[in-house]
């Protein structure tokens, strides 16, 4: 327990560092409570693909023997986290949720894990993600469904799904994922956490298939503003590997000690819907509450073009292009062990016009121009993170969803929209939890700022925070 009583698990990031730091817990004492969280808990929510706790013990006895030296352990000494089965470790499998992965051990992490590592911090496992990470719902052939932490009939959104209900549910304060139309943040949203995906760059992805075409960004997930800064600020910088990353300059997050300040003179631009024609009222009532929080502490609202033009089937292209060139193999090899989703996708890239890829990149270009007009005269643009609490946990990337019992359509046209243009513009992006529903699922505050504002980001979740905690709410797990 801490001076809270709260138990070991429930510790964040920093609290963690700080006493095993001063002694006053152990690295291996911090690490086997989580291990034990992990085996009570994850049965219920299967938010793990690989657990390797002989490998995380041998890191905490490493941090420990550091701090029994007098060595310095690192800003994160002693804290266990988590990295999503899409993103290479040194010496642990990443299967990319899928079958025909079976065996992959990399022999180096990537960049952003081993920053971690080297500051400290204990890497659990892998998180659970969809096949490749193809969609916003987490569940695979291989790892079968993870499940919402706060509603086990529910879907915790993905891609980055395992990570967010792993953070979610005391399994690790922090959590590395990946993001490439909203997939941190999709998760955060439906797990109340916090879910970062940086500026372009910021945070290196030197593994990426593509890189000067790139719209997928290593992410994090965690319960405190604190928290998400340390990491952030541990795992940016430049990166040879990353052409995006060579010239970002390391750089230090935090949230200032009077957070609600930065909330002052703001001036913010509001898009209820984002091409999609309904809200859940519960999602609109909290989105709304937010705002009025930010129009009391002193910003400035306004807002956004309903007729603005987001490029949506230019990033569908975009999108499918990249799945295509990447697994379309697998089709021809391991069409029978792939999850049918995937398949459909992959077909679905077969079938694109070639123009209509060929113009994605202009299209893209185009859309960026408009998105930094916006932020000629607004410091961030805000909307849901998703437009209803999340759908049932074994529901279909196509399946048709209704919200305020009307139909919907299938969760990409109509829960998901409002997050992968982000991606495309390179556009740093945060879901912030605002609240539960009436049916006790949580719900997402998206907030975007200036290309490298993510301090911006970090203020406004902070002034959020002091207002209204939810770091202290726990779901109901074995």
């Amino acid at each position: 327990m801490n001076g809270t009583g709260e138990a070991v698990w429930q510790w964040s990031a920093t609290v963690v560092a700080e006493a095993v730091r001063r002694r006053k817990v152990s690295a291996v004492d911090v690490t086997t409570a989580v291990l034990d969280r992990i085996a009570s808990a994850d049965a219920t929510v299967n938010a793990f693909a690989l657990v390797d706790a002989d490998g995380a013990l041998a890191a905490a006895r490493a941090v420990d023997a550091a701090v029994a030296a007098g060595r310095d352990p690192g800003a994160l000494a002693g804290v266990p986290f988590s990295v999503k089965d899409l993103v290479p470790t040194a010496g642990i499998e990443t299967a990319y949720g899928s079958h025909v992965m079976a065996g992959n051990v990399p022999d180096r992490d990537a960049e952003a894990v081993a920053r971690l590592r080297r500051a400290g911090a204990i890497l659990l496992g892998k998180s659970t993600t969809p096949e490749f990470g193809h969609k916003a719902l987490t569940n695979s052939p291989r790892y079968g469904f993870t499940r919402n932490p706060w509603d086990t009939a529910r879907s915790p959104g993905g891609s980055s799904g395992g990570g967010a209900v792993a953070v979610a549910a005391g399994m690790g304060p922090l959590a590395v994922t990946t993001d490439g139309a909203g997939s941190s943040r999709i998760p955060a949203s439906a797990c109340g956490v916090l879910g970062l995906k940086p500026t372009l760059g910021r945070i290196p992805n030197e593994t990426a298939v593509e890189q000067f075409s790139n719209f997928i960004n290593i992410g994090l997930a965690s319960r405190t503003v604190a928290d998400l800064a340390v990491a952030l600020t541990t795992t940016s910088g430049p990166c040879p590997g990353d052409p995006w990353s060579i010239a970002v300059s390391p750089a230090v997050f935090a949230a200032s000690d009077d957070p609600r300040q930065g909330l002052r003179g703001l001036r913010v631009l509001a898009f209820r819907h984002m091409g999609n024609p309904l809200v859940d009222r519960g999602v609109e009532r909290l989105f709304d509450d937010q705002l009025a929080r930010l129009e009391k502490a002193g910003a400035t609202l306004a807002d956004g073009p309903a007729d603005f033009e987001w490029a949506k089937p230019a990033q569908f292209a975009a999108m499918r292009a990249y799945q295509r060139a990447r697994l379309d193999r697998f089709l021809e090899t391991d069409r029978d062990r792939l999850d049918p989703s995937l398949v459909r996708a992959l077909e679905e890239g077969r079938r694109q016009d070639l123009l209509a890829v060929q113009a994605a990149p202009a299209e893209r270009s185009a859309l960026f121009h408009r998105v930094q007009a916006l932020f000629a005269r607004h410091d961030l643009i805000v909307t849901p993170t998703v437009s209803a609490p999340p759908p049932p946990y074994d529901h279909g990337q196509e399946d048709p969803m209704e919200i305020n019992g009307e139909p919907a359509g299938p969760i990409r046209a109509n829960w998901y929209g409002y997050t992968g243009t982000f991606n495309h513009t390179g556009h740093p992006a945060i879901s912030i939890p605002m609240g539960f529903t009436a049916d006790g699922l949580p719900a997402g505050f998206q907030a975007v700022g200036r290309w490298f504002d993510e301090q911006r980001l970090i203020d406004l979740a902070a002034g959020f925070e002091q207002a209204a905690p939810w770091a202290g709410y726990w779901p109901d797990l074995p």
